[in-house]
């Protein structure tokens, strides 16, 4: 009987240092004895017939390099699934692009550990060495993680060939341990953490890939190899718990891809005279808490791809560095629509704050003209004053309330040239009148001194000779 496969998630628990330089002792967790988030179930009774079969499977990982010295972006990958074929029938078999870091070196046992309530919960766990000083970045990448309290998850492959399915629980009833893959377990550069959906084993779907080969001549079950995709949040892991129940017996899912509205999944089947392998795509809502999917929008759909040319080294080249000018090139715009909205703020500010000025001004317009008329006034007032005095003086009041001296008068009030000119013309008009009041005081004078008798002294004559001559 053909055996098939399970994939687990199990928790590095701790590494420590030995005497012995080339190797490091940790301890993994490997499962508990509760139904798995893709129902599958392990009891404790099962487990312990099969914990010597841990002893000798290798611990493996996926390795990518820094960038560079330094840089601190080294990771950690997947089991790197991938569709080859078997070397002597082309069949096709799933491989496994990773290299073996370490061993199991003893039976797995059972133990007891507190979860994250604080309450206690039975466990399998495994020990075992890693080899340092083969893979010293690979080991110092797991150091690192271990001293900064990293949560690092491992996954764990069982193949089995006996099992009860009920009530969508797939019970394992007979089991033995083949190999365990160490995870991602935080963002690195640009590889993304491997999130766990299982609690305590930390039981995840990686790649879920059937290959149904043919019914080999008096066997009643079908060779496949199972396998699952991590999930990577909560609406995935609860997808996959509300999708898997519905599915009949040995029937298997892997969801591809999830968005807002809808999933897609590759539904698989080995049961007798009910055999395919398809995708299909669902609806689905949310809620704070949970997921609906809605089986009635169940539609078939298949993986549209497109080959696209190789380009040369030289051609990537030349695309690279396009893209990081473009990149520099956006970097730069970025800052300059940064200080242009910098100096729009400033400007805006700057205009609310000259609109509020001008309402002030608009405001206090009235009190200025106010003033000013008042001040306008006041001058004009003892400017009037000033010249009514002059003109009285020379008993020329009747001139000063003239609409000529008047108009003059209140263009003395301007400090301009015109009011200048107006200043020149009374103060001209005063002159005059005063030289002409000289002339006629002194001929009445000498009128005065010169005769004696009050007869004859108006002349008869007007001309200068009569007048003036002896």
């Amino acid at each position: 009987m053909e055996k098939k496969k399970h994939v687990f998630n199990i928790q590095l628990n701790s590494i420590s240092d030995t005497d012995n330089p080339t190797r490091k002792e940790c301890e993994f967790i490997l499962h508990d004895f509760e139904v798995s988030h893709n129902n599958a179930f392990i009891s404790k009774e099962t487990a312990q017939k099969t914990l010597h079969t841990l002893k000798d499977m290798p611990i493996v990982c996926q390795y990518f390099p820094v960038s560079e010295a330094g840089a601190k972006d080294d990771a950690l990958g997947t089991h790197g699934v991938y569709l080859d074929e078997d070397r002597d029938t082309g069949d096709p078999i799933i491989g496994l692009n990773t290299i073996p870091i370490g061993v199991f070196t003893e039976n797995a046992y059972i133990t007891t550990i507190k979860d994250q309530n604080g309450n206690e919960k039975e466990v399998v766990a495994g020990k075992g060495i890693l080899w340092a000083s083969r893979f010293p970045n690979i080991i110092g990448l797991l150091k690192e993680w271990n001293d900064a309290g990293v949560n690092i998850s491992s996954s764990m492959e069982i193949l089995y060939d006996s099992y009860l399915f009920k009530d969508g629980v797939e019970e394992i009833l007979s089991y033995v341990y083949e190999g365990h893959c160490v995870l991602n377990s935080e963002q690195r550069g640009n590889h993304s953490k491997v999130y766990p959906a299982y609690d305590v084993s930390k039981l995840n779907k990686l790649v879920a890939q059937a290959i149904n080969q043919e019914v080999k001549e008096g066997e009643k079950m079908e060779k496949f190899k199972k396998v699952f995709e991590l999930s990577h949040d909560d609406i995935r892991t609860k997808l996959y718990s509300e999708l898997d129940p519905s599915l009949g017996e040995r029937t298997y899912s892997w969801i591809a891809d999830v968005f807002d509205t809808y999933f897609v999944a590759n539904i698989y089947s080995y049961a007798d005279g009910n055999e395919f392998d398809k995708y299909f795509k669902y609806n689905y809502s949310k809620s704070e808490n949970d997921v609906t999917i809605d089986f009635d929008s169940k539609t078939e759909v298949f993986l549209k791809r497109n080959w696209e040319e190789v380009v040369p080294d030289e051609v990537q080249t030349q695309l690279n560095e396009k893209d990081s000018t473009i990149s520099e090139l956006k970097n730069q715009l970025n800052s300059l629509t940064n200080e242009k909205k910098q100096i729009e703020d400033k400007f805006n500010t700057a205009s609310e704050t000259i609109i509020q000025l001008n309402s002030q001004v608009e405001e206090l317009k009235p009190f200025k003209n106010q003033v000013e008329e008042e001040q306008m006034t006041k001058a004009l007032n003892e400017k009037k004053d000033f010249y009514s005095a002059k003109f009285k003086a020379l008993n020329a009041s009747d001139k000063f309330e003239s609409e000529e001296v008047q108009k003059l008068v209140e263009k003395t009030v301007f400090e301009t040239e015109e009011g200048q000119q107006a200043v020149l013309q009374l103060n001209t008009m005063l002159v005059d009148m005063v030289v002409v009041q000289k002339e006629e005081k002194s001929e009445d004078t000498v009128i005065r001194e010169v005769s004696s008798k009050r007869e004859n002294l108006i002349p008869t004559s007007d001309d200068f000779e009569s007048r003036y001559s002896k």
